[in-house]
C-alpha cells in the first residue's frame, strides 16, 4: 500500500491515499505597501491498524528582527499541519522570517516526492524575495528521506528588497499568488538521507559548496565536526565551512579552513585571500602581496606590506590597544605592613581609605587593594591600587586627582592615540586603496581587551596566576576552549573594542579608514598551523590582545608565527603587517576561479 503526503489537497478519491501541501499564497504588492497573507499547510493524518502516516509542524520560532506581522506566524490550533501569517510589508529592506520543524510522528518512513515553487514572475523577483529551505540552508530535494520519528527544521523568509530601482515596482496593487509545494509519499527504500553537511552558497557571485562545521563531512571524519584544537587536515577540515551558531542568521558566516587554493582574490592591483564572510554579508580578505602578471603566488616578505611593532612600548595596559589612551605605568610596592582599604573617597585633593583593614603586607591582602603606603595614615594626595605580588615584589597603579581603578582602566582603553601598527596600516591604505573605499564595508574590527582571568580586575587575591599574568578573553577562546568567536558582540563584548570608521551603533567610530587586521579567532577557524592558507612563511600581527604581565614587564598580542602557529609576542616586537579589508555585500568577481594562477578578479 502506498501512502501519499502532499501540501494542500488537490484531489483524492482513494480511501487510503493521503494528500497534503505546504503553500505560501496570496500577496498584494503596492509601492511602499504590501499585504502578504500566507498559509503553510500539511494536510494528512491517516491510520490503518497500528500503521500511521503523520507529518506535521512543531516548534515554530519567529526570527528576532522580523517586522511586526499583522497576523504572526502560528501553527493553527487543532491542526498542526498548517501555519498561517499575514504581513503589511511596507519598507524596502524589511523582512519576515520564521523557522519550524517538520516532524514525522507516524510509524511509516516518508520521502519527498515533489518540490514545486510557483507564483513569482521575473518582474516580481526584482523586489520580492521568498525563500523556503532547510534550516541549515540547503534546498529541499526529491527523495529526501524523513524517517519515522525524525524531524527537520525549515526556514521561511519573505523579504522586500531594498537595493531596487523604483521603476521596477508595480504602479498599482498587484496580487501575488505564491505556492510552495512539497509532496511526501511513503518511502519504498529509495529515499536518500539528507546531507546536512553540504550547503550551496554564493560568494563573489560564484556558486560554491560549503559544509557545516559541527558534523562529519567530506574532509571531517569526526561525527562532532571540526576540532579547532587540532591542525586542519583532510580529516579535520579543509575547504569552506559554515560556522555553527550562525546558520539561522540573515547572513550565515562562512570561513575557509586548511591548505586551500581556491580563495585568492585580485582587488585594487593587489593579491588577497578570502578569510570569511561577515554577519552583514561582506567578505573579509587579507593582504597577500603584489600581483605577478595577474597571478597570486606570494609568500614570506612578499605577502606583507612591511614590518612594524604593534606599539613602541610594552609596559602599560594601554599598550595592548589598536588605539589607546593614558599610558599608566606600574609602581613598585615594598612588602611592608601598610593599611589597605577596599575603596576610597576623594575631597579637596585628599584620598581617604574606606573599609580598612589592620596593617598588612601586600603578599597577604585579598579584597582590599587601595593604600597610602603607610602603616598609620588612611589619607593621602596620591593613592596606590595594589594588584600583584610576584617573586618578592609588589606592583601597583599610582592614582591622583580623585581617580580610582575604574578611571585607570577607562583612560588606558580610551581610543585617543593611534598604535604604531594602525598608523602604518592607515598610511599604506591612504596611498593604495582610498580611491576604492566605496567598495568596502564599514566593518567591525575587533581588538578584544576584555579580561578572562586574574589580576587587577579580580576581587580577591592580588596575584594573577603563577606567572603573574592577566589573560584576556581571546586567550581562553583560542588556547583553552578552542571555540573561536565570529559574531561581533561575542568576539568583542565591549563596544569600545569594536573598531569602525563611521558606524557608532555596532562599533566605536574611531577608525580613519575601513581597514584593520584579522583576529586570533579567525586564525583558529582557518587552522593555526602551517597547513593553513594563512601561513605565509613569515610571522605577522593579528589585531587580538593576548595578555598583560602584571609584574609590569610586557603587554603581549597574538601573532601568526612563520610556522603558521598562533603564538604571541611582546607588542614592542617587530612582526609583519598584513592588512585586512571587507568587500561589501553583493560585490562579484568578473573572472577567475580563485586559484593562485587565476584569482577571482574584483574590479
Amino acid at each position: 500500500m502506498k501512502y501519499m503526503h502532499k501540501l494542500r489537497s488537490r484531489k483524492s478519491n482513494k480511501r487510503n491515499q493521503n494528500i497534503a501541501v505546504i503553500c505560501i499564497a496570496l500577496m498584494f504588492i503596492a509601492i511602499g505597501f504590501a499585504l502578504i497573507s500566507t498559509t503553510l499547510s500539511i494536510t494528512s493524518n491517516s491510520t490503518i491498524g497500528k500503521v500511521t502516516f503523520d507529518v506535521h509542524f512543531e516548534n515554530l520560532k519567529i526570527k528576532e528582527g522580523s517586522m511586526t506581522a499583522k497576523i504572526p506566524a502560528n501553527i493553527n490550533a487543532g491542526d498542526k499541519t498548517k501555519i498561517s501569517f499575514s504581513l503589511d510589508l511596507k519598507d524596502p529592506g524589511s523582512y519576515y522570517e520564521f523557522t519550524a520543524d517538520i516532524v514525522n510522528k507516524g510509524t511509516l518512513d516518508a520521502k519527498v516526492n515533489l518540490v514545486k515553487i510557483d507564483g513569482l514572475t521575473d518582474e516580481q523577483r526584482k523586489y520580492i524575495k521568498v525563500s523556503y529551505k532547510y534550516i541549515y540552508g540547503t534546498e529541499i530535494l526529491i527523495n529526501d528521506l524523513f524517517k519515522s520519528g525524525e524531524k527537520e527544521g525549515v526556514k521561511v523568509r519573505v523579504e522586500f528588497l531594498k537595493d531596487i530601482n523604483g521603476a521596477d515596482l508595480p504602479s498599482t496593487d498587484e496580487p501575488l499568488n505564491l505556492t510552495f509545494e512539497t509532496e511526501f509519499i511513503q518511502d519504498d527504500g529509495t529515499g536518500n538521507d539528507r546531507d546536512k553537511s553540504e550547503i550551496k552558497v554564493n560568494i563573489l557571485g560564484q556558486d560554491m559548496t560549503a559544509y557545516m562545521d559541527n558534523v562529519e563531512s567530506k574532509y571531517v571524519s569526526s561525527e562532532t565536526g571540526v576540532n579547532f584544537g587540532k591542525a586542519p587536515s583532510d580529516t579535520n577540515g579543509k575547504g569552506l565551512y559554515l560556522r555553527t551558531g550562525t546558520e539561522e542568521d540573515e547572513y550565515p558566516i562562512y570561513y575557509y579552513r586548511g591548505d586551500v587554493d581556491n580563495n585568492h582574490v585580485l582587488f585594487g592591483g593587489f593579491c588577497w585571500k578570502i578569510v570569511r564572510t561577515t554577519e552583514t554579508g561582506g567578505i573579509k580578505i587579507i593582504y597577500d602581496g603584489d600581483s605577478n602578471n595577474g597571478q597570486c603566488n606570494n609568500s614570506g616578505e612578499t605577502s606583507k606590506i612591511g614590518n612594524s611593532v604593534f606599539n613602541e612600548n610594552s609596559d602599560s595596559l594601554a599598550d595592548i590597544g589598536y588605539m589607546y589612551g593614558t599610558r599608566y605605568r606600574y609602581a613598585y610596592l615594598q612588602d611592608k605592613a601598610y593599611i589597605y582599604g577596599s575603596d576610597v573617597t576623594y575631597s579637596n585633593g585628599v584620598y581617604t581609605l574606606t573599609d580598612i583593614s589592620a596593617s598588612d603586607t601586600i603578599s597577604n591582602i585579598k579584597t582590599k587593594h587601595y593604600t597610602c603606603r603607610s602603616a598609620t595614615s588612611v589619607t593621602c594626595s596620591t593613592v596606590y591600587y595594589a594588584y600583584s605580588f610576584y617573586n618578592g615584589t609588589g606592583y601597583a597603579i599610582k592614582l591622583v586627582e580623585g581617580k580610582k581603578l575604574e578611571s585607570f582602566i577607562n583612560e588606558a582603553f580610551a581610543n585617543e592615540n593611534d598604535s604604531t601598527i594602525k598608523a602604518t596600516i592607515d598610511t599604506w591604505f591612504a596611498s593604495n586603496l582610498v580611491s576604492l573605499e566605496d567598495k568596502l564595508e564599514d566593518a567591525v574590527w575587533c581588538n578584544d581587551r576584555s579580561i578572562s582571568s586574574g589580576g587587577y580586575l579580580k576581587d580577591g587575591d592580588v596575584t594573577a596566576d603563577s606567572n603573574g599574568i592577566t589573560y584576556l578573553s581571546v586567550y581562553d577562546r583560542n588556547h583553552v576552549l578552542y571555540s573561536p568567536a565570529v559574531k561581533d558582540a561575542e568576539a568583542c563584548s565591549n563596544k569600545n573594542d569594536r573598531f569602525t570608521k563611521s558606524d557608532i551603533i555596532k562599533g566605536n567610530g574611531a577608525l580613519t579608514y575601513p581597514v584593520g587586521l584579522i583576529t586570533a579567532d579567525e586564525v583558529t577557524l582557518a587552522g593555526n598551523i602551517k597547513e593553513s592558507f594563512l601561513s605565509s612563511g613569515d610571522s605577522y600581527w593579528t589585531m587580538s590582545s593576548r595578555a598583560v604581565a602584571l609584574l609590569g614587564c610586557i603587554s603581549s598580542g597574538f601573532s601568526v608565527y612563520n610556522t603558521g602557529d598562533l603564538g604571541y609576542s611582546s607588542v614592542s616586537s617587530d612582526n609583519g603587517v598584513r592588512p585586512a579589508i571587507v568587500l561589501k555585500k553583493g560585490i562579484v568577481s568578473t573572472s577567475g576561479n580563485g586559484s593562485s594562477e587565476h584569482p577571482y578578479v574584483v574590479e
